[in-house]
């Protein structure tokens, strides 16, 4: 997948959800949680335009990514898990495990990895796992355990993002991860490595942009999933 197809994913997300704004429902919850996913889609497609611009202009967008993917990005994600959590003791571990993403994300800038010279795949590893780990706690607690008696499961938004988020960070914890030393290979596997990172990326904020129209699609009028 090319950066144009990839940003034009983004953009049609975006799109979505800007439609979504005048249909929603009433309820207050759910507006919050739309507009929420509406400004991290919004806050995606920014940063990824200005790190594109940059390239373009002969520039390193290094330190683009690191503040506003890496950490920027990881912490609007566990707040969004966050907010979906029922238990305070876990809404607590979350608040926790971020503000010791944000030391590490410091440690490491300063010790170990510059920001403007390096990817941080240290702190990024660390904040994908604390996603990938608060999203598998959902699945199993809010969606398998508990359940959304009162409409199907197909039909509950946060299914859809959560679905997506693990599709987009596990193999997304693996790539990233090991970024620094798959510069040694053959620029062409790169490349395919890339571009598979950008489809499942692209996937996430696509079904960022359309989950809640999933409310309508799979509406049903009696209770259970």
């Amino acid at each position: 997948m090319t950066i144009a197809v990839y940003l034009s994913c983004i953009g049609v997300g975006l799109l979505c959800s800007l439609l979504y704004f005048p249909v929603r429902k009433i309820q207050t919850e759910d507006k919050r949680a739309h507009a929420y996913i509406f400004f991290i889609i919004l806050y995606v497609l920014t940063f990824e335009l200005y790190a594109y611009y940059l390239v373009q202009n002969g520039q390193e967008n290094v330190l683009v990514y690191n503040i506003f993917f890496v950490c920027g990005e990881t912490l609007l994600i566990l707040v969004y898990l966050k907010s979906l959590v029922d238990l305070p003791l876990v809404k607590k571990r979350i608040d926790q495990f971020m503000l010791f993403f944000v030391a590490w994300a410091l440690v490491n800038s300063v010790f170990f990895q510059n920001p403007s010279q390096l990817f941080q795949q240290y702190t990024h590893l660390l904040g994908s796992f604390g996603i990938v780990v608060a999203s598998f706690y959902l699945l199993y607690r809010i969606f398998l355990l508990d359940g959304f008696w009162d409409k199907p499961l197909l039909g509950v938004p946060h299914f859809w993002n959560i679905a997506a988020i693990l599709l987009f960070y596990c193999p997304n914890f693996i790539y990233f991860g090991a970024l620094n030393i798959l510069w040694d290979i053959d620029k062409w596997y790169l490349n395919i490595l890339a571009s598979m990172n950008r489809i499942f990326a692209a996937m996430l904020y696509l079904i960022f942009g359309l989950s809640f129209y999933s409310s309508f699609i799979f509406s049903t009028n009696r209770n259970g999933r």
